[in-house]
Order: C-alpha cells, then structure tokens, then sequence
C-alpha cells in the first residue's frame, strides 16, 4: 500500500482466523484496534468492498476465548501460496468478545488492557 491511512498503527502479530462462510482457516498477520491483515491458503470469493465476519483464536493464550470480528475489506492480494486481505474491524458489541479483542491488541501492541 502506497500511503498509510490508518487509523491506528498495526503490530505485527499472529492467531488462528476461520472465516465463517465458507468455512476457510486463516491467519492475523497483523492487528490493530480498528483493523487487520488476514492471510488465508486459499481463495475465498471475496471481493473489496465485501463485509466478512471471522472467528479469531489466539493460541499463545488460553485466557484469551475465542471471538469474532466483523471485517470491512478494504484490499486484497493473492501471491502463489496466500490470498491477504486487510480491513477494517466493525466496533465489537459483544462484551465478552470486546474484551478478548483488546486483550489480543495490547499483547501485540505492548498497551496494557
């Protein structure tokens, strides 16, 4: 991407994503409190503009549950092994899931929660 029009900055980071439909595994390449890079092995009939909604798991800690993540495509890029896509993160109004995703963002970010 040329020019950054972030609103916040990305950290690099990782956890298991599964977009819902169809069912594909993936992964956070890197996050943000208002946005992600999402790396999936295959190609999943996603087009910019589309709104997908995903299932985050972080492995590197148990305490963190699993949740999910409403994601405005706003790129994507395929090369020979992974199609990425970046997006925007809809404001999560699910407490419990709110919770998990800022505790993901701050381990990654180095912000305490």
């Amino acid at each position: 991407m040329g020019s950054e029009q972030r609103k916040d900055p990305r950290a690099p980071s990782y956890a298991k994503a599964l977009l819902l439909s169809p069912p594909v595994p993936g992964y956070i390449r890197d996050l943000s409190r208002s946005g992600c890079q999402v790396a999936f092995m295959q190609s999943v009939g996603v087009t910019q503009g589309d709104c997908i909604t995903v299932r985050v798991i972080a492995e590197h800690d148990p305490t963190i549950p699993p949740f999910l993540i409403r994601l405005h495509v706003r790129w994507i890029k395929q090369d020979s092994i992974w199609l990425a896509m970046g997006g925007e993160i809809d404001p999560i109004e699910d407490t419990q899931a709110a919770g998990a995703f800022e505790k993901l963002v701050s381990y990654y970010t180095g912000n305490k929660a």
